[in-house]
C-alpha cells in the first residue's frame, strides 16, 4: 500500500516539476512585480487571483478537450503532438536562454482602474506568458503517458506552488534579488530544452534512455 502511495507522490512530484519548469514562473515573476509596483495590496491580490484562476481554467479545459480536438478535428496523433510540442519547447527554451527579453514597461498600469487593470492584464499574463502552446502540449502528453489522475494532481501542485510564489513576489525579489531570479529562470530554460528534446525523440520512436 505504502509503495503505491510513494509511487503516486513521486509521479505527481515529477509532473509538478515539469509543469513549473515549462510555465517558468521565475522568468515571469519580474514582469508581475513590475506590473503591480506601487499598487494597493488588495488590488494586487485580486489581480493575482484572476491571473492564476484564468491560467488554471485554460489548462484544465485543454487537458480534457485537447485530446478530442486533436484526434477528431485535426487528426493529429500523440506522437505527432510530441514532436510538435517538443519542437516548441526547444525553440522557446533556446530563445529565452540566449535572448532573454527585457522586463516590459508597465508604468501605464498605475493609472488604470481596478476593473480595467484586471481586464488588460489577464492577457498576456495568464496567456501566453504563464500558459503557452508548450505548456498545453506538455500536459496532454503527460496525461497520455502518466494517467489523468497523476497529471491533474501535478497541475494542482504546480499551481499551488505558483500561488505561493506570486503571493510573496515582492518579498522574494527583495530577499533573493533580481540576479538570483534571472539565473533561476535561465536554469529552467535548460530543463525546458531537455524536455523538448525528449518529447521529440519519443515521438520519433527513439528511446532516449538508451
Amino acid at each position: 500500500m505504502f509503495s503505491n502511495i510513494e509511487s503516486f507522490i513521486y509521479a505527481v512530484f515529477l509532473s509538478a516539476i515539469a509543469i513549473v519548469a515549462v510555465m517558468n514562473p521565475f522568468g515571469n515573476l519580474p514582469q508581475f512585480i513590475a506590473m503591480t509596483d506601487g499598487m494597493a495590496l488588495k488590488v494586487r491580490q485580486h489581480l493575482f487571483r484572476n491571473i492564476i484562476i484564468t491560467a488554471f481554467v485554460i489548462v484544465m479545459i485543454f487537458l480534457f478537450a485537447g485530446p478530442a480536438v486533436m484526434e477528431y478535428m485535426f487528426r493529429v496523433s500523440l506522437d505527432e503532438l510530441r514532436i510538435a510540442g517538443g519542437l516548441i519547447l526547444v525553440v522557446m527554451g533556446i530563445k529565452n536562454l540566449l535572448f532573454p527579453g527585457a522586463v516590459k514597461d508597465f508604468s501605464h498600469y498605475q493609472d488604470m482602474s481596478e476593473e480595467e487593470l484586471i481586464r488588460r492584464s489577464i492577457i498576456p499574463m495568464a496567456f501566453p506568458m504563464l500558459i503557452g502552446p508548450g505548456t498545453l502540449s506538455t500536459i496532454v502528453v503527460m496525461a497520455a503517458e502518466g494517467g489523468m489522475k497523476n497529471t491533474i494532481a501535478g497541475i494542482l501542485a504546480a499551481f499551488f506552488f505558483m500561488s505561493v510564489l506570486f503571493y510573496f513576489a515582492s518579498f522574494l525579489e527583495r530577499v533573493l534579488g533580481k540576479l538570483v531570479l534571472f539565473v533561476t529562470a535561465r536554469i529552467m530554460q535548460v530543463f525546458i530544452v531537455a524536455m523538448g528534446v525528449k518529447m521529440m525523440l519519443i515521438g520519433l520512436g527513439v528511446n532516449p534512455s538508451h
